[in-house]
């Protein structure tokens, strides 16, 4: 499968166009996993010259959340995460997230993710997330500029 680039929605602080200060990431799918590379600025900073924590977590959620939804084709919410941070992220330098689910069971779906840059693993990640309703994925659906990646038309 090729790459197909995943919709932004609305004003989400990891994925929004429309949100002035989020992080805007484009996010991708394979057929397997999303995946996203990123170039944090200052204003994510926490010590100098190095990202916020709390930023690089928002990361790794939004990398998870959009793999259930390419892959499952369910509207989550984020139960628990667990992150793992092994060096520090630093601003203005490029990183590459990737995200996979790693089981099913019922509602609950985990989900894994990795952050790699120059030095190596920054950051891993694990995430628990439960799936609502059908009518919620549906409403997610219409609620996006672009739902083509999502839904199957003339068939």
């Amino acid at each position: 499968m090729k790459r197909v680039k995943l919709p932004g929605y609305k004003s989400c602080f990891g994925c929004g166009d429309r949100n002035p200060i989020g992080l805007r990431l484009e996010r991708f799918w394979d057929g397997h996993k999303v995946y996203s590379e990123f170039v944090l600025g200052d204003l994510y900073q926490g010590f100098d010259g190095v990202a916020h924590g709390g930023i690089v977590a928002t990361i790794a959620d939004e990398l998870m959340w959009w793999c259930i939804a390419a892959k499952e084709r369910k509207c989550t919410v984020t139960a628990e995460i667990k992150v793992r941070f092994r060096k520090p992220v630093s601003v203005r330098s490029r990183y590459r997230a990737e995200a996979l689910v790693d089981w099913v069971k019922g509602r609950k779906i985990k989900t894994l993710c990795r952050i790699e840059g120059k030095e190596g693993v920054v950051a891993e990640a694990e995430g628990l997330f439960v799936a609502l309703s059908q009518e919620e994925w549906e409403r997610f659906l219409e609620q996006l500029e672009d739902d083509s990646v999502f839904v199957e038309r003339g068939r």
